[in-house]
């Protein structure tokens, strides 16, 4: 959110600069920036002032949610902060296990500077990771006609778990934080990589 406050300290010269045509402020600063300069005695043309309304009406456009549900706040917005999604953490964690998608939410947390939610998410990881484990080796030992099914307990386990992982960042996200999604390539690269290396020694 962008506070109106704040872009009113600025001088002249700096507000001038949110509203110039190649501007990269979201629209609301730009609209900001507009009305403090009118406010201050600054005349503007009926071009000029044409010109910034169709640049706030362009970044308006630009930033519209295209996401209210799992991803709430995600956006188009080229200016918006990159973040892995809600649902690529979601997918990760469920085929390659609650550690991989603990990581990314650990990294987005950091990328908002919210220490907290990172500290929560890596400790509800490492916990989720070792019951795991605990239940899976407790199911081969003591129901051995269960091993071939191993493979769904283990994929309905990595799924509770990351509905837990889900659940920490709803809850400790902004609410009005607008974000792009960030490239899932070399994460999921990463996990296809390390989940086979793992599979063979074992």
């Amino acid at each position: 959110m962008v506070n109106k406050n704040v872009i009113s300290k600025l001088s002249d010269r700096e507000l001038e600069k949110y509203i110039a045509p190649d501007s990269r402020s979201v629209s609301d600063a730009v609209k900001y920036a507009y009305e403090i300069l009118q406010e201050r005695g600054r005349t503007f043309t009926p071009s000029e002032a044409e010109l910034i309304e169709a640049l706030i009406a362009k970044k308006k456009d630009s930033e519209k949610v295209v996401d209210e549900g799992w991803d709430k706040g995600l956006t188009e917005d080229v200016n918006a902060i990159e973040l892995y999604t809600n649902t690529f953490i979601w997918m990760l964690s469920v085929i390659f296990g609650v550690f991989f998608g603990g990581v990314l939410q650990v990294l987005n947390f950091i990328k908002i500077k919210n220490i907290k939610g990172a500290v929560i998410t890596a400790f509800y990881s490492i916990i989720y990771i070792g019951i795991q484990l605990i239940i899976i080796n407790y199911i081969r030992n003591n129901y051995p006609e269960m091993n071939q099914n191993i493979f769904y307990v283990n994929f309905i386990l990595s799924g509770i778990g990351a509905t837990g992982l889900f659940f920490i960042r709803q809850q400790m996200f902004p609410n009005n934080l607008q974000y792009r999604a960030k490239s899932s390539i070399v994460p999921l690269i990463a996990s296809l990589g390390i989940s086979i290396v793992l599979f063979y020694l074992s």
